[in-house]
């Protein structure tokens, strides 16, 4: 079924639906059809188009029968408990742009809810791929994660092309009192596709997420990670790397709200921009009244491969409490010449001297990914990128 995004294809979908689930629907349509498409100032969008509604039928899972664990197919049936779930998370505000958030709540067409029950131990990584496969080329994906309390479990995203596609997602963490959530995601679709990905994180007392974001393909990518940190003593880490090649632009948005007392985060970024490519860097710390003795830290790295990129930084840090720790710092430059000199006398080209100092700045990151297969293939497409 091929449709356009309209209020047609919303009352399509909306047929079979259960009350709740068409509220979501139509609720996020009329968001969706009243919001202009952003004009973004650093990264444009000219030449991203709006994708016709598609149905989705190459979405895996894996490792999804374990003891402690419930996965569902969102697109089957939206269960009661997700559905309150999700709209207390659609309550705060976060994404890349409200057009783009209540595009998925319209018209997602894919996506899983994944639950650890409580005291469980997820074993193994819960795997989700989502690839554009012949016409699967349009990727609208909805996801809800909750681990209940003292649960502990590892969700892996990846996203991949070697055709032009579209992906649009929202993913909600949910970590209950005592739980730790490993949330990793991994984006590496084609040079002519579009990306963008609305998330938000919401802790419980005690409750840790680990967040790994590693983003290397797509033409325009936009992505928004938000935290808030609503229980005493809980935390959250959200390490990334990025690559920009060729045209690439990248747009990278990082808000961690500290709310709770003794609540603690870090975002920590590194990057490698090559050719024409850009990037820019948003990282918002904001200590909420309340959040006595909270620490937060931000920081990013970006290595510039060649005269012809960009790298813009904006960090920026709100404070409305007293007792409490904050740091943020961003820093680009060039190729230490010398360095580069000295590895093409030891007999490497240029590029594999480049790409000896990306894998020296990535590797710590690529290190933590619970998959050895994923760290080859990532190291083995960071390799092809930066020698292409």
């Amino acid at each position: 079924m091929i449709k356009s995004l309209d209020y047609n294809t919303i009352q399509e979908l909306i047929k079979s639906s259960g009350s709740e689930e068409k509220e979501l629907r139509v609720k996020g349509y009329e968001v969706f059809s009243k919001v202009p498409m952003p004009m973004w100032k650093r990264v444009k969008l000219d030449d991203v188009h709006i994708p016709y509604y598609k149905e989705y039928k190459s979405a895996i899972i894996k490792n999804e029968e374990q003891d402690g664990l419930v996965t569902n197919l969102i697109t089957k049936a939206l269960m009661d408990d997700d559905l309150n779930s999700l709209n207390t998370a659609l309550k705060r505000n976060f994404g890349v742009d409200d057009k783009f958030k209540n595009m998925v709540l319209a018209f997602y067409n894919t996506g899983f809810s994944i639950r650890a029950l409580p005291n469980s131990n997820i074993k193994l990584p819960i795997a989700v791929n989502y690839a554009v496969n012949g016409d699967d080329d349009t990727i609208i994906d909805l996801n809800l994660i909750i681990a209940e309390r003292a649960s502990n479990m590892t969700v892996m995203f990846d996203y991949s092309s070697e055709k032009r596609g579209f992906h649009n997602g929202l993913t909600v963490v949910i970590a209950k009192d005592g739980s730790n959530v490993n949330i990793v995601k991994i984006q590496r679709l084609s040079d002519d596709s579009s990306n963008f990905d609305n998330n938000i994180i919401i802790t419980g007392n005690d409750a840790s997420v680990k967040w790994t974001q590693v983003d290397l393909g797509s033409r325009v990518d936009a992505y928004d990670i938000t935290a808030e940190l609503e229980g005493t003593g809980s935390s959250t880490y959200l390490n990334s790397i990025f690559l920009g090649t060729k045209n690439q632009s990248h747009d990278m948005s990082y808000k961690v709200n500290h709310i709770a007392p003794r609540t603690e985060s870090n975002v920590d970024a590194k990057g490698a921009l090559k050719d024409t490519s850009k990037a820019v860097f948003r990282g918002n710390l904001d200590m909420k009244r309340g959040a006595k003795k909270a620490k937060g830290n931000e920081s990013e790295v970006v290595l510039l491969l060649d005269k012809t990129v960009r790298s813009d930084a904006i960090p920026a840090l709100w404070c409305s409490e007293d007792d409490v720790q904050a740091n943020h710092s961003a820093s680009a430059g060039q190729i230490d010449e010398n360095k580069l000199y000295y590895m093409m006398s030891r007999g490497l080209s240029i590029d594999e001297a480049k790409l000896l100092m990306v894998e020296a700045s990535f590797n710590p990151v690529i290190d933590t990914l619970p998959s050895d297969t994923m760290r080859e293939s990532i190291r083995d497409y960071i390799g092809r990128r930066i020698s292409g």
